[in-house]
């Protein structure tokens, strides 16, 4: 039970990755809250989890979300002690032909969204013992891809933000690190290949594995940093979880 007595919000933690790093906290003994835009897959997901999960609908774009995620964890369970910045966006396009709100969503969701529930949790779990918060980045933040420009744009942003808010949070004794997945099978990516068919077999090729990854395969990687008693010296890391992405693109990890 490494997770036993805390108390985790996950966003985008109805499906993917963030609903299979909600299932190993709740398996390891954590109270977990699920955020999600869309109310009625929230409370499905939080339903599967067992009693000790709840949710807050909403979308994490939006400042107010990540306020009343905060403060419902506090109310509810007296503090939080782990924050999971999952929730993400992939929009493909080339940057002469994206239209610019498809832009803009892609920040709003993936950096800005990010942003805000780190200013928000940050009090709530500054000097707990063991608080943690890791970032789902992405590959693609690390290595470029065409079509691609918005999405690895904001994954890059958020690899710049993991070491600087390791030193800024320091002293409040909360630890921050980011997994960096490559291809997944998440409903981001199956919509994703679905606009683009390409893009599943140019995943494929790209990585040494020569597969896309199953969302367990992340969250295992995320539940070992966020757990304190293996993970407790790590902070400001970036783990590539990608198959080889980099390595096989002439890049290094």
């Amino acid at each position: 039970m490494r997770f036993d007595g805390k108390t985790a919000i996950v966003t985008g933690g109805s499906e993917g990755i963030g609903f299979a790093v909600a299932e190993g906290l709740a398996s390891g003994g954590a109270r977990v809250v699920l955020v999600a835009r869309r109310e009625g897959a929230a409370a499905e997901a939080a339903e599967k989890l067992g009693p000790h999960a709840s949710y807050v609908a909403g979308d994490v774009a939006h400042e107010e979300t990540a306020e009343r995620a905060v403060a419902h964890a506090v109310e509810q369970h007296g503090g939080l002690d782990l924050l999971v910045c999952n929730a993400g966006t992939l929009i493909p396009g080339a940057v002469t032909e994206q239209p610019m709100e498809q832009v803009d969503r892609t920040i709003a969701v993936n950096l800005r969204g990010t942003i805000a529930f780190m200013r928000q949790a940050a009090p709530a779990m500054g000097r707990r013992e063991g608080a943690a918060a890791v970032l789902v980045s992405s590959a693609t933040g690390r290595q470029p891809m065409a079509g691609m420009g918005a999405y690895g744009a904001t994954k890059a942003a958020l690899n710049y933000l993991v070491p600087t808010w390791a030193i800024e949070l320091a002293p409040m004794r909360i630890r921050v690190n980011a997994v960096c997945p490559g291809g997944t099978y998440t409903p981001a990516l199956r919509a994703a290949t679905a606009a683009v068919p390409e893009l599943e077999e140019a995943t494929i090729a790209t990585n040494l594995v020569k597969r896309i990854a199953a969302p367990e395969e992340i969250a295992g990687p995320v539940l070992t940093l966020l757990d304190d008693t293996v993970s407790g010296y790590v902070t400001g890391a970036i783990w590539d979880v990608d198959g080889g992405y980099q390595r096989d693109r002439g890049g290094g990890s």
